[in-house]
């Protein structure tokens, strides 16, 4: 008797380890980036100024984002949130005169947008990953012209696709590499300076592109 239920409990105990090695056919995935952000000089229309030096040296900065899918089977589907940011400052003088005062650019882009795409397991510990969305993107500059606030904000519609791979040091828990592309066209701003707030049309529309790597976390359950 003693033998039998020993043997049972053996049964038992090896058919749960079995099915917690099974992977799940549907499962929550979250992801948590941050790295660096380079928009190629496509901004410089939303800067203080239209020299081109300067708006290439402030095209890098700080990028980051956070996704969530629901999987089934390979096939991921979901939400994503992500921020680009860069500043910069310049000392110039008024025509008038000949004081030399700063002016300066402080840039934020968002994007939020649905998504999607696949996670593909490649190797018991490896995944590789891609998802593409349509989503908004909002631009923001937090500037000064000769040390006066001037802000610049607007939004429009914008395209992503994001390439990754994940190792996974456990099934629920990974590191995760990923390289992204978001691309958009500003058509208007508004822009706040010397108490106005003005309106500003683009023709041709401002182009606004970010590609960034960052690396993060990857969670499942």
């Amino acid at each position: 008797m003693k033998k039998s239920l020993l043997i049972l409990l053996f049964c038992a105990i090896a058919v749960g380890i079995s099915a917690q090695e099974q992977p799940k056919d549907k499962a929550f995935l979250m992801f948590l980036h941050g790295g660096y952000g380079y928009a190629p000089n496509s901004r410089g229309d939303g800067l203080t100024t239209t020299d081109a030096a300067y708006a290439k040296k402030i095209a890098s900065g700080a990028s980051w984002n956070a996704q969530a899918y629901f999987r089934t089977k390979m096939f991921i589907v979901g939400l994503m949130y992500s921020g680009h940011t860069s500043s910069g400052s310049y000392v110039a003088s008024l025509p008038e005169s000949q004081n030399k005062l700063t002016s300066s650019d402080k840039l934020l882009t968002t994007y939020i947008g649905p998504q999607l795409g696949m996670n593909i397991p490649v190797a018991e510990s490896f995944d590789i990953g891609w998802n593409v969305g349509l989503g908004g993107m909002w631009l923001k500059n937090n500037g000064t012209v000769f040390e006066k606030p001037r802000v610049l904000k607007g939004g429009t519609v914008g395209a992503n696709l994001n390439v990754r791979g994940v190792y996974n040091f456990t099934k629920n828990i990974g590191i995760s590499a990923e390289v992204m592309g978001l691309a958009a066209s500003l058509g208007s701003a508004r822009v706040g300076y010397h108490d106005q707030n003005l309106k500003v049309e683009y023709f041709p529309l401002m182009p606004l592109y970010q590609f960034s790597f960052s690396i993060g976390l990857k969670c499942s359950f």
